[in-house]
């Protein structure tokens, strides 16, 4: 009955704090990978997630997997699929509450963490912008695998399920690399011994993945905003703005930061050590690229989840722990501030929703290859592929070519070979030719 009650509990806190997470549409990110994932064939998709260690155009093609299953089935509504990122946003508050019960071996424990896990302002992105699946899952396939790990930790075939686990989450998204670190983090605080299987096995995955995937030709590393910079004050800096986003402090000085995260560490308990340390771990994947947001740390995020709980456990009796987590799941009710805006994404979502449609009216049908040529779109001068990609999902046509003025890979077609031509005024898309 607790846990029945629990979830709907935590199931209405999401939706009242985070009602813009079914709000949210197509963004210029879901243009790119979706029709990145449309570009490959499912034998593509599924063959570079076998060859986690090779380069791949689609990057981390497990997410490619939702983007092809979701066009194939919903093609250009949204609405199916942030169910389902939503979903799997209070699937990982649970999973990491479940592994929060089994590491404190207290249910109040375990329960403050799902509703801490659940919800938090400072995560605008996962709920506004599909193109986050990426660290979604990823979160999901690191919990999930330690949370293997530790609840069958002494059966024969728990490596290789962790081992297929993490090999998933890695084609999610390379931070899923801190995943044998909390393994071997776990194993000796809770067992006092290091299992140098764990070693070996994890240590040649993640080498094979980090020095093919990541450092390989046209790997992930090759991308601008993920070039590393690998310097300590680097990792200071991320470490304090990141620290500062998840606990609601704006103006953390770098000197606090530090002893801010070190604070469970004087409970002197395996548990806040392993909630304290889950963080400063957590981040390392995106501490030396520039600052991604909160949700790029998503994974590093729970070590708030599992650390603030950690004072129920100076409580000897459980059904005192309980109550002391309704209460201060009560409180999160009532003073966490809600995500109701859509913090300007709206004007994204109108521009791709409207282009969409328009261009659908101005031109049902295009044969196939034919040349297409925008004089003017509602896309910024940045965003120059988005009439490609957008064009071509709606048509299900890698084959047209469109050319855009923004597009300097395409503007100088020859206008004879236009098939048709578009010009946007007043969110109105008119056809002249």
């Amino acid at each position: 009955m607790i846990l029945l009650c629990w979830t709907i509990a935590v199931l209405f806190y999401f939706k009242t704090k985070a009602p813009v997470s079914m709000q949210a549409n197509w963004t210029h990110d879901d243009l790119m990978n979706c029709y990145r994932a449309f570009e490959n064939s499912w034998s593509t998709t599924l063959r570079d997630i076998v060859t986690f260690w090779k380069p791949s155009n689609q990057f981390r093609p497990l997410g490619q997997v939702l983007y092809k299953i979701g066009f194939q089935y919903s093609d250009l509504n949204i609405w199916p699929w942030r169910l389902v990122v939503s979903s799997i946003l209070i699937l990982n508050a649970f999973l990491l509450g479940h592994l929060a019960t089994k590491l404190s071996g207290s249910l109040a424990f375990g329960l403050t963490a799902t509703a801490i896990a659940s919800y938090h302002y400072n995560w605008p992105f996962l709920y506004l912008n599909t193109g986050t699946i990426y660290e979604i899952l990823a979160f999901t396939f690191v919990y999930a695998g330690l949370a293997c790990f530790v609840e069958f930790r002494d059966k024969p075939w728990v490596l290789p399920a962790t081992a297929l686990l993490y090999i998933l989450g890695l084609n999610a998204k390379e931070s899923v690399v801190v995943l044998p670190v909390f393994l071997v983090l776990y194993d000796f605080l809770w067992h006092r011994r290091i299992d140098w299987k764990v070693f070996a096995l994890f240590g040649g995955i993640t080498l094979a993945f980090i020095f093919g995937r990541v450092y390989g030709l046209n790997g992930i590393s090759s991308i601008g905003l993920y070039k590393p910079d690998y310097k300590l004050s680097v990792y200071l800096e991320r470490f304090r703005g990141y620290l500062s986003g998840l606990i609601l402090w704006e103006a953390l000085p770098l000197w606090a930061a530090p002893l801010v995260a070190a604070t469970p560490f004087l409970l002197r308990t395996r548990m806040s050590t392993f909630a304290a340390l889950v963080f400063p771990i957590g981040i390392l994947p995106l501490a030396f690229v520039p600052d991604r947001g909160l949700e790029g740390v998503y994974i590093a995020c729970a070590g708030l989840a599992l650390s603030l709980p950690c004072l129920l456990l100076l409580i000897p009796k459980e059904k005192l722990r309980l109550l002391c987590a309704a209460l201060l799941f009560a409180a999160m009710f009532l003073w966490v501030p809600a995500k109701s805006d859509l913090s300007g994404a709206d004007v994204e979502y109108g521009n791709i929703t409207n282009f969409y449609r328009e261009l659908k009216v101005a031109a049902p049908t295009l044969p196939p290859g034919s040349q297409i040529r925008f004089l003017r779109e509602p896309f910024l001068a940045h965003e120059h592929w988005a009439s490609t990609f957008a064009s071509r999902l709606l048509y299900r046509d890698p084959s047209l070519e469109i050319v855009c003025l923004t597009n300097p890979n395409l503007k100088d077609k020859p206008t004879g070979n236009d098939y048709a031509v578009f010009e946007w005024s007043e969110n109105r898309m008119l056809r002249i030719k």
